[in-house]
């Protein structure tokens, strides 16, 4: 797992740089401090996972990461942020971060989200989770939404999507359906395919569009 970490202080990039070197197979392979230069790293790096914050000089994390994710330099970017707001999540995620951690929780928070995005999910810091549901209430599909998008996808396909929307991999979203891995990986190549996704940050930011998460 090659990362890069962004983030204006230098205190918190050697902090997430002693955590993560202590994580087996993971492996720092830049540190940037700006948003171009953010941008420029993952370009010429292509790491498997960047760590970005959202107040950078020169620029916005969360327009950073969507240059990286447009040009498919990194698919899985988590923002690490101070900024606990509901439109930051909802921007970020619309921008194609794939995880969301608060720099005031626990450190190692961190890594749950880099296990929970790297297995194909999303992960939302648990302090912000009612920013995109309600806790304790699963995502559901609005009906008129799911008319919309039935035409489409099937209604496992459209169960499949529900869960990734949820930050659930695809283990987990076996689990809840009561089906092997394999068959929701199948529903989910094929839903990927109708929808026209080449990645799952294209299919969360099309169910946030079509209002595919509701509380």
């Amino acid at each position: 797992m090659r990362v890069l970490i962004v983030d204006d202080h230098a205190v918190m990039r050697s902090g997430m740089r002693m955590l993560l070197e202590k994580t087996e197979d993971v492996k720092v392979v830049g540190e940037a401090c700006t948003a171009p230069e953010a941008v420029k790293l993952a370009e010429s790096s292509r790491p498997d996972m960047v760590f970005m914050d959202i107040e950078l000089p020169g620029g916005s994390g969360i327009g950073a990461t969507e240059e990286i994710v447009r040009n498919h330099w990194c698919e899985n970017v988590v923002m690490v942020t101070a900024h606990d707001s509901r439109s930051c999540v909802e921007s970020a995620l619309r921008a194609g971060a794939r995880g969301y951690v608060l720099k005031t929780g626990a450190i190692d928070e961190i890594l749950d989200a880099m296990e929970q995005v790297c297995g194909g999910g999303t992960y939302v810091t648990p302090l912000l989770q009612d920013a995109t549901q309600t806790p304790g209430n699963p995502l559901k599909v609005d009906p008129l939404v799911e008319a919309r998008m039935s035409e489409r996808l099937s209604a496992r396909e459209l169960e499949v999507v529900v869960g990734i929307v949820d930050g659930l991999g695809s283990k987990e979203i076996a689990l809840e359906l009561g089906v092997s891995h394999r068959t929701v990986e199948t529903h989910r190549t094929n839903m990927m395919r109708k929808l026209g996704a080449r990645k799952v940050s294209e299919v969360v930011r099309l169910a946030i569009r079509e209002g595919l998460v509701v509380a």
